[in-house]
């Protein structure tokens, strides 16, 4: 329900549009799925959950601006093998408490320990996409022993990055565009090169336009005032430098848990074939798959070839 004194919404429009997007997709879900949701410090976590309960559990983790539903193409695949958890981040658009982590804080790291222990499960494998793909790497360094393995879908943290500046400022500062021209201009060419010939995925489309428009992500990452309403000046460039450059290599040392890094072969933030040379070179628990033909969404872009690369990760004795 909306409340404008709680809630990370910029408006009731825009909450009830974000709602209707994501029940119409949840809606048109030809599997079955359940939603449940857990207690954690920050609220409650909401998810989608399918597979057997007696299988192995595989939580799927989204990006910044991300919920649930986007992983529609990896929740039935993965449930014909394990017990899928995918999580509606606290704070950010979806079911979940508007209350985010602290994102400076291994805030995330904490509310996903949290998810582990109201669903009483001791380790788990994990996946998580972009900033989503940080977040289980910090967990699986923090506590390996609750990390079976990790997939890293197009992850922030690992490797210094480019910031998306063109898409940033065309799109996300860019106050003339509204939900609908700004779903529209997203394409496979916003963040791929002009020969590309896939088409952009328009559910992803369509999330990122509506939470660029409707919903206070400045305010969920801790760099907005609302009350002052103004930009936390240090805190932006904090979080820049969390987003887009790579974590000290003396802590990316203590990552031992097996992992998996996907990459798209035309990346918008790095050079996929470079990271794959740096990774194999400097991260011996970590393999790199690139999938042609494809940038930063290519879980969206090729889900059959990114979904089988992950299931043989995951099943392969280590």
């Amino acid at each position: 329900m909306y409340n404008s004194a709680q809630t990370l919404y910029k408006s009731e429009a825009g909450y009830n549009a974000i709602t209707k997007w994501y029940d119409s997709l949840v809606n048109r879900f030809t599997f079955e799925f359940d939603s449940q949701y857990v207690d954690t410090q920050f609220g409650k976590t909401h998810m989608l959950t399918a597979g057997s309960t007696d299988a192995e559990p595989l939580i799927l983790v989204q990006a910044i601006a991300g919920s649930a539903p986007l992983w529609y193409h990896q929740i039935p695949f993965f449930a014909d093998h394990y017990r899928v958890y995918a999580l509606d981040t606290p704070g950010q658009p979806g079911r979940s408490a508007p209350k985010p982590p602290p994102f400076f804080e291994d805030g995330y790291s904490d509310w996903l320990l949290d998810v582990l222990d109201a669903l009483r499960i001791q380790s788990a494998y994990f996946a998580g996409v972009s900033s989503g793909g940080w977040y289980v790497m910090k967990l699986a360094i923090r506590s390996p022993e609750r990390t079976k393995k990790i997939v890293m879908i197009s992850p922030t943290g690992l490797v210094n990055a480019r910031f998306p500046a063109k898409i940033f400022f065309s799109n996300v500062v860019s106050k003339k565009k509204d939900e609908k021209q700004l779903e529209d201009d997203l394409s496979t060419r916003s963040f791929m090169p002009s020969s590309a010939s896939q088409e952009f995925d328009r559910q992803l489309a369509r999330a990122m336009a509506l939470a660029t428009r409707h919903y206070r992500l400045g305010e969920a990452l801790g760099i907005l005032d609302r009350d002052k309403e103004r930009v936390k000046v240090w805190r932006s460039v904090q979080l820049m430098r969390t987003l887009f450059f790579a974590e000290p290599r003396s802590t990316l040392k203590q990552l031992h848990t097996p992992g998996l890094v996907v990459l798209g072969e035309h990346e918008m933030l790095y050079n996929s074939q470079k990271v794959a040379r740096k990774v194999n070179r400097s991260t011996p628990t970590l393999d790199v798959t690139v999938i042609p033909g494809t940038g930063h969404s290519a879980m969206y872009d090729r889900p059959d070839l990114v979904n089988e690369r992950i299931l043989a990760f995951l099943h392969r004795p280590e």
